[in-house]
């Protein structure tokens, strides 16, 4: 790259503006480095909530991108376009291993996160930066090239453009619309459904806990503490609605949950309960966002497709359900009876695979499960009601977010 740091990048050359691209190309990377931490900034405070490192981390980028812009606008130099290649580099290859393996380290450590609006953004405005700086290294007689002389509102009108459409598309990607579950919309709608579960029972949620016996059995039965959730457990609780909401984005559509091994179907009160049958079924057992155990949808809405209400996790054989939210996020099982010699959950009258022989047969209990809603529900976001009331008034809700 000979004569760059003389004819191009000279922090003593004059301060007359040529008639350049100059400008245009250093005032391009700014803006993409501002539109980057402009996104950081506005999720700081949500990463400190789920990890400290994690918003500690999120602080450092966001400042040193701003910094960056803003002396790549006073005086630009070939080792601030290194710096800003590597450092972005670093931002990019952490993205990626957060959403493709997962972090090695923090409340997420080994689990992939979703993709959402905002992160897609920001990482684009990286790769955008990171490409243009590397292009001004090997090919810095880019910023002589001459353009056409501008004055008054025109110069000013061509040099605001390009940071224009940066700030018009980082705006846009913060609203409550496009943010999603990381947004300020995606938030609050998950800590009022947080709010409405804390007060629906001391320490848990109202549900179905009480829905009768059967042969001197309760047909449901409730496991964990019911003491109040602290606020880290207010908080993990959270973050298990957030993922969740966004791993049962690509199942909307339930055709989508056939073709990915969702089927095994059971079917009550309006519901219908699509339980993962295919290969490495232990993937998704328990408490894991990215493989859900089984997902629910409301059948019975008039003239419409099944409705997404939400993921149920089901633990393995007798293993406790981990209750990550304290008191919010009780576990339940059901009894299982044998009628007409088929397993059957009792108070559903809802039977399983399989056939059992009444002479030999002894009632027992499913495995622990979690139900975990990600549209407005009856009893709140952990709910067991399964009640027919409570599935209508879920899809009812789910479709009046839609209009």
């Amino acid at each position: 790259m000979p004569g760059m740091s003389t004819s191009v990048l000279d922090e003593t050359t004059t301060r007359n503006t040529p008639a350049t691209a100059r400008p245009y190309l250093f005032g391009g990377l700014a803006a993409l480095s501002a539109g980057a931490a402009a996104i950081h900034f506005a999720v700081v405070f949500e990463h400190f909530h789920q990890y400290v490192l994690y918003g500690v981390f999120f602080l450092i980028i966001a400042w040193a991108q701003a910094i960056w812009a803003g002396v790549m606008l006073w005086r630009p130099s070939r080792p601030w376009l290194w710096l800003g290649i590597a450092g972005n580099a670093i931002i990019v290859a952490v993205y990626f291993a957060s959403r493709t393996t997962g972090l090695p380290f923090g409340p997420d450590k080994g689990h992939p996160e979703a993709y959402g609006a905002l992160d897609v953004v920001s990482v684009i405005l990286e790769v955008a930066l990171i490409a243009g700086c590397a292009a001004l290294l090997w090919r810095p007689s880019l910023l002589d090239r001459p353009v056409r002389r501008l004055t008054g509102f025109a110069r000013i009108a061509s040099l605001a453009a390009f940071p224009a459409v940066v700030i018009a598309v980082s705006t846009a990607v913060m609203t409550p619309g496009w943010a999603g579950p990381e947004g300020p919309a995606g938030m609050a709608s998950t800590m009022s459904s947080l709010s409405a579960a804390a007060a629906a029972a001391p320490g848990a949620q109202a549900g179905m806990g009480d829905m009768g016996t059967t042969d001197g059995l309760p047909d449901m039965k409730m496991y964990g503490s019911t003491k109040p959730a602290t606020a880290n457990q207010v908080i993990a609780a959270a973050n298990l609605i957030k993922e969740t909401r966004a791993s049962l984005a690509r199942y909307k559509n339930v055709q989508a949950a056939f073709a990915a091994g969702y089927t095994y179907i059971l079917r009550t009160n309006g519901e219908e309960h699509l339980l993962y049958d295919g290969p490495n079924s232990a993937a998704y057992a328990g408490l894991n966002p990215q493989h859900p155990s089984s997902l629910v949808y409301a059948i019975d809405v008039p003239h419409h497709a099944p409705i997404l209400l939400g993921a149920m996790y089901i633990e393995n054989g007798n293993a406790n359900g981990p209750q990550v939210g304290g008191g919010l996020t009780r576990w339940h099982t059901h009894l299982t009876v044998c009628e007409n010699r088929k397993p059957t959950i009792a108070g559903f009258n809802l039977q399983l695979r399989g056939t059992c022989n009444p002479a030999t047969w002894h009632d027992q209990y499913t495995s622990q499960m979690l139900h975990v809603w990600v549209v407005p529900y009856s009893g709140g976001p952990f709910s067991d009601d399964l009640s027919r009331a409570a599935t209508n008034a879920a899809a009812g809700a789910a479709l009046a977010q839609h209009q």
